[in-house]
């Protein structure tokens, strides 16, 4: 039992960040005990244990083993990629399978089928893999978006979509987000429909049509909520909007609960009396409810379970003793932050909506907009110029955070389209310190799709650009300590790493391949490779900073280069503090 406890302990203390920082997950917090509460009803009505079920417990106990061994690899993996949600999904099955071995010694298979769902339910509180979830939240987004679009024009309202924005006339934009695309909505969604259909006891095919009719009424009562949204922006400006965006959010949430209550119902009534009869186990009374289950503490049971105990509190003090061993080679790297050019024209503070602060939960954040030169986007010499700056403390959710602002992941949500990558190059930014930044190219041919809303041009009275818009954006994510010369050195990036391939920048220095592994790449590290490369180097509960700076104007690629790095030494302040403790360069 207190290997059970710790087990599912360690597990969601570990998926707690992804459920205190997204609010799409933030229900995970309850699916704990809902699974529990599962587990006691189905308890009440358990099988007797399968006769002769000791006889498997050699394979049992090889099948424990097995899931013990990969508890070691699994947790020294966490500690250094705890933006990974494959090893979320791979601790889950660790955990469960454990559990299910546990209750298939104690009754056989009976008790394994018959408490095989409460013990599954859990996953439905494991986040997505990103790239599963980035599909389905873009996709979701622009679908949303793209309805409540076609909605307004014909009620006659003049709107343009651009990516997961809506332009109104006059200029205003309202965006679609994750919290409006049915994201949120879609997993509560599957949440309640196998709740409510194992709490009907539904058949197996009755319960697929119950979770496939809620997530329809959830994307359905999301789109129309995206679609009030923006009329009530419309009608009656953005702090009309702003204030009937949790209310909406609230009557959605309400309606796919009730919504899914009655269609469960129905279900019910209509599942034969035979098959509802079938699948209810009679209570046995309580003087025969332990008859014939086999004692938890045999001697044969109480030896592997202390053992199980042992070993996993062995792999948290190895895992522990392992970065704290390695952290001693730390050495913090020079601090800095970013000064904005108040006195440039067209200098503006960039407001952080409180959707941004709930999603990021920066330490410290800001952002402006300003021009260089005389600003027009028709003259080279003007460009105009977006910057934000992020930092966190060091804290186990850090990657997490600050992995979440990606110029790669945002400005596709409002329409821009990536075209280019031009790889991390190191730009000198002060006085002995050369930051990498990552320079990425977005376009936005405006107006966008505009042939879809043919149909529509007598409502549509909005101007077109008269050109393409350009973005080079450069990015740069820098940890706050790296490893000592003295100590083991960082693995280098891989070979196909854009710092490989290009080493230098205008304005700054070549990389070897050692700084050039100490410098952090900015975007999260996608591979195999480079996630053991993060665990061998020991990076964990650092602290971290995001700059991004976006110059809006038509350059080529080498012009953007040559004015960003002119432009970053007026931007990038060292902090005295950290000047003498730290070295120049990492």
């Amino acid at each position: 039992m207190y290997v059970l406890v710790e087990l599912w302990g360690v597990l969601c203390w570990r998926l707690g960040a992804e459920w205190s920082l997204s609010e799409q997950y933030a229900y995970g917090w309850l699916v704990p005990f809902l699974a529990l509460a599962l587990f006691v009803l189905r308890w009440e009505t358990r099988p007797s244990p399968e006769p002769g079920a000791e006889k498997a417990r050699h394979r049992i106990f090889l099948g424990g083993i097995l899931c013990l061994l990969a508890c070691l690899p699994i947790r020294l993996f966490e500690d250094a990629n705890p933006d990974w949600r494959l090893l979320g999904w791979l601790h889950a099955a660790v955990v469960t399978g454990l559990t299910l071995l546990v209750i298939c010694l104690i009754g056989g298979r009976p008790w394994l089928r018959h408490f095989a769902f409460p013990v599954g339910f859990f996953f439905v509180a494991v986040p997505w893999i990103k790239s599963v979830e980035e599909a389905v939240v873009q996709n979701l987004m622009h679908g949303a978006a793209a309805l409540a679009a076609d909605g307004l024009g014909v009620l006659g309202i003049p709107a343009q979509l651009e990516g997961n924005l809506i332009r109104l006339a006059g200029g205003a934009t309202v965006g679609v987000n994750e919290a409006c695309s049915g994201v949120r909505g879609l997993q509560t969604s599957l949440m309640i429909g196998l709740l409510l259909g194992e709490l009907q006891r539904l058949t197996v095919w009755r319960r697929v049509a119950l979770v496939g009719l809620a997530v329809a009424l959830a994307l359905g009562a999301n789109v129309a909520r995206a679609f009030f949204l923006v009329w009530l922006n419309a009608q009656h400006g953005v702090a009309a909007a702003e204030r009937g965006h949790d209310l909406a959010g609230y009557l959605i949430l309400g309606t796919v609960f009730v919504g899914t209550l009655a269609l469960a119902a129905w279900l019910k009534r209509k599942q034969p009396h035979t098959e509802t009869k079938a699948l209810a186990v009679p209570a046995r009374p309580a003087s025969q409810s332990l008859q014939g289950t086999p004692p938890l503490f045999s001697h044969w049971r109480v030896w592997p379970l202390a053992g199980a105990l042992f070993w996993l509190l062995a792999c948290e003090v190895t895992v522990e003793s392992w970065y704290r061993w390695h952290e001693r080679g730390l050495m913090e790297r020079a601090r800095w932050t970013v000064h904005w050019p108040v006195s440039t024209p067209g200098y503006r503070e960039l407001p952080l909506d409180e959707h941004t602060r709930r999603l990021l939960r920066f330490d410290q954040g800001s952002g402006a907009a300003f021009l260089l030169g005389r600003g027009s986007l028709a003259d080279p010499a003007g460009v105009a110029c977006t910057a934000y700056f992020f930092r966190w403390q060091p804290g186990r959710n850090t990657a997490l955070l600050a992995n979440a602002h990606r110029p790669d992941i945002c400005l596709p949500a409002s329409g821009w389209d990536q075209v280019a990558d031009r790889g991390v190059r190191r730009y000198a930014a002060a006085p002995g310190l050369d930051l990498p930044m990552q320079h990425l190219e977005f376009v936005r041919n405006a107006p966008t799709d505009s042939s879809r809303f043919a149909n529509l041009s007598a409502v549509r009275n909005l101007p077109s650009p008269a050109t393409t818009l350009r973005a080079h954006v450069f990015y740069c994510l820098w940890e706050d300590c790296v490893l000592a010369p003295n100590a083991a050195t960082r693995p280098p990036l891989p070979s196909s790493s854009p710092v490989a391939e290009n080493p230098t920048a205008a304005g700054g220095d070549s990389a070897d391949a050692s700084d050039a592994g100490a410098m952090d790449t900015s975007l999260a590290p996608s591979s195999r490779e480079e996630r053991w490369e993060l665990v061998r180097a020991c990076c964990r509960l650092l602290g971290q900073q995001v700059f991004e700076l976006a110059l809006l104007a038509p350059l080529s690629a080498v012009d953007a280069e040559r004015v960003f790095a002119a432009q970053l030494p007026t931007l990038i302040r060292l902090d005295a503090s950290s000047v003498a403790a730290s070295p120049p360069t990492p």
